[in-house]
């Protein structure tokens, strides 16, 4: 049995040999310091590097939301049937949600702005 998984270690490495330097990364990771256009390395205006961070922080505020939103469900579950922890978990879940919307709509905001002020065919520019 042991000769199994000691085989199955090298396959799995082998089945990606380019490390990080494969697609997921450089879409993902990668994306935000090197190698897509809209990464915070190929910004040459003011403004186009203020958008970028602003997404970044916009990206890290929905995922600490949902991970309250997943909080909050894992809370109701387990609840047992006790009224105040089941208020609880559902006022953590509310919140949650209700963050999510306004980090959507902040989101829809600074990609509105982003786009009258950099991308707009008289180029006003920041």
């Amino acid at each position: 049995m042991k000769k199994n998984k000691i085989l199955f270690l090298p396959t799995l490495l082998a089945a990606n040999p380019e490390g990080v330097n494969n697609t997921w990364f450089k879409t993902t990771v990668g994306g935000l310091f090197g190698g897509d256009a809209n990464s915070l390395a190929k910004q040459t205006t003011v403004g186009g590097v203020i958008i970028t961070i602003i997404n970044i922080l916009l990206l890290v505020a929905a995922s600490v939301a949902v991970i309250f939103l997943m909080i909050g469900g894992y809370r109701y579950v387990t609840s047992s049937g006790n009224e105040e922890a089941t208020e609880s978990a559902k006022k953590t879940m509310t919140s949650a949600v209700v963050g999510l919307v306004v980090i959507i709509l902040a989101f829809l905001i600074v990609r509105l702005v982003a786009f009258i002020l950099l991308a707009a065919p008289n180029q006003l520019g920041v």
